[in-house]
Order: C-alpha cells, then sequence, then structure tokens
C-alpha cells in the first residue's frame, strides 16, 4: 500500500517521538525508516496502530494515488458536482469491491449509498450505509461523519424528521469530538453539510433563530469549499428561511444563487428540483 511516508514523518518529528519510540510495541524501528523514505507498508493493521499513536486519521497517510483509492476518488468527485451518471459508471466497472482492500470497503459502500439516493432507492441506500458502519475503522473520522451526514440525508428524503434528527444529532456529536482531537483534518465539504442539515430539521420545528446560528456556521466552512453540491443545497435552505423571516429579497437571492450553482455544476435533477421555489417569488430562469 502506498503511503505518505514525508506526512508521517513530520508528525512524527512535530510530537518529539524517535522512530524507535514510535514502533515501540508496533513494529521494528526498520519498518518506521522504510515507510519514511519508501512510503510503502503492506500491513493495515500496524499503519492503524501507528495513526493511533500519531494522533492523525488513517485517510491522511494513505495515499490517492493508490490505484483502488484513485479510482474512488474519482467517484466522489463526481457525486460532489452531481454527476451522477459518471460516477455510477465509475462505480460499476472501475471499483470491484472484491478487489478492493479492507480500509476503502466503507468509501465503497458510501460512494453507493449516494447514488442509491440520487436513484430515489433510499432503502437500498440505507442497506449500503449499515454495511459502511460496520467496515469502517475509528481513524477514518471523514468517512465516519459522511456516513452519519448520507444516512441523516436519506431520512430527510423519505420525510421522516425524528430519525433523521436522531442521525443529525450523532453526527454533530462526532464532529464535536474530531474537533477536540489535535491534527485531526476534517473535509469542510461534510462540515457544510452537517450544519446544513441541523439547520434544515430546525426550520423543520420552525425553530428559526437555531436553524440560523447553524446556517452561519456552515457557512464559516463553505468559504473554504469550492462548488459543490452540498453550497447549492445550503443556499436552498437558507432561501427557506429568509422566506420564513419574512426577508422576501433575500429569500429570492439564495434561491438564484442554487439554481445559479446547479446550473453551473450541469446538475439537471437539482436544478428541477429548486425550480418551484423560483415560481413561488415569480422569478424566471432558462431551460
Amino acid at each position: 500500500m502506498i503511503i505518505k511516508g514525508e506526512i508521517l514523518k513530520h508528525q512524527r518529528e512535530s510530537m518529539g517521538l524517535s522512530q524507535r519510540s514510535l514502533a515501540d510495541g508496533i513494529c521494528h524501528q526498520s519498518l518506521i525508516s522504510r515507510m519514511e523514505s519508501e512510503s510503502h507498508i503492506t500491513s493495515m493493521v500496524i499503519l492503524q496502530e501507528l495513526c493511533h499513536r500519531l494522533q492523525i486519521d488513517l485517510d491522511q497517510i494513505v495515499s490517492l494515488e493508490e490505484p483502488n483509492y484513485l479510482n474512488l476518488n474519482a467517484v466522489r468527485s463526481a457525486l460532489n458536482v452531481g454527476n451522477y451518471g459518471i460516477a455510477r459508471q465509475l462505480l460499476k466497472k472501475q471499483c470491484n469491491i472484491k478487489h478492493l482492500p479492507d480500509e476503502a470497503k466503507p468509501l465503497f459502500h458510501t460512494l453507493h449509498a449516494q447514488l442509491d439516493l440520487s436513484a430515489r432507492n433510499f432503502f437500498g441506500a440505507l442497506n449500503d450505509l449499515q454495511n459502511a458502519s460496520v467496515a469502517v475503522t475509528p481513524l477514518q473520522r471523514n468517512l465516519i461523519l459522511e456516513i452519519e451526514m448520507v444516512t441523516t440525508e436519506v431520512w430527510l428524503k423519505l420525510k421522516d424528521c425524528d430519525k433523521a434528527r436522531y442521525s443529525n444529532s450523532i453526527a454533530l456529536k462526532k464532529l464535536r469530538n474530531f474537533q477536540g482531537i489535535k491534527h485531526s483534518v476534517l473535509d469542510n465539504n461534510i462540515i457544510v453539510g452537517i450544519y446544513r442539515q441541523s439547520a434544515q430539521l430546525e426550520l423543520e420545528q420552525k425553530s428559526l433563530v437555531v436553524a440560523e446560528k447553524f446556517l452561519r456556521q456552515a457557512r464559516e466552512y463553505a468559504s473554504k469549499v469550492t462548488l459543490t453540491a452540498e453550497l447549492v443545497r445550503l443556499n436552498l435552505v437558507e432561501g427557506r428561511l429568509k422566506k420564513l423571516q419574512n426577508e422576501k429579497r433575500e429569500s429570492c437571492k439564495a434561491y438564484i444563487r442554487a439554481y445559479t450553482g446547479a446550473e453551473q455544476l450541469g446538475d439537471t435533477v437539482m436544478m428541477d428540483d429548486i425550480k418551484p421555489f423560483l415560481a413561488e417569488h415569480k422569478i424566471d430562469y432558462f431551460d
């Protein structure tokens, strides 16, 4: 397995650990030396134990240049911009789960769940997410959060707010725990999604003040993210909030930002979802 040996070395040195002290009780010091210089390891068990000692996520160490991850990363990139057809084709033709290492399987299941969600196969998505939850490791923190976020999204689509609220509460709790871990690097797009869902659930209860608070938190991280489908959803929720606050002008602006973003992504499914909100405000749009 290809790893990022330079990150391992930097983290070890920043914690004041020698190669021998890092290896103590886990492996031989010579393996640490080879990992740092040759960026390769064959034992996932040893790598997980080293990541735990170094207090870093497994995903920070495993290289996305590894073929198994390269294809899955391409699927994720397609999903982030709403390119579901390409994502489905990549996952089906280039990512055979039988050939994936164990640490890559929960990501496969999570991506498959997102494709099921886009096809409105909600219970298929829940089954995928259950498989992902069983396989994910404690050090795959971003993936743990993503599983909870996608689970919440499924329940939102099914209009089961109680279950969505429960999943979202778990996501928020884990997010706050992970943010408190030193050297933990979390995906801003996933953080945006969790806070956006929190705001959306508060809107369902007409709790506008709390919804606005969650939207502000989402916006803090949104500025660090390039255009994704999640940012489009964020604008859509903001449009609903401003409408309930009787701020029609700001509501219109948010819906227009949402539609423009979906149009830039080429996500026709999301564009169709936004059109009723535009029509409600008598905003013209172009097909």
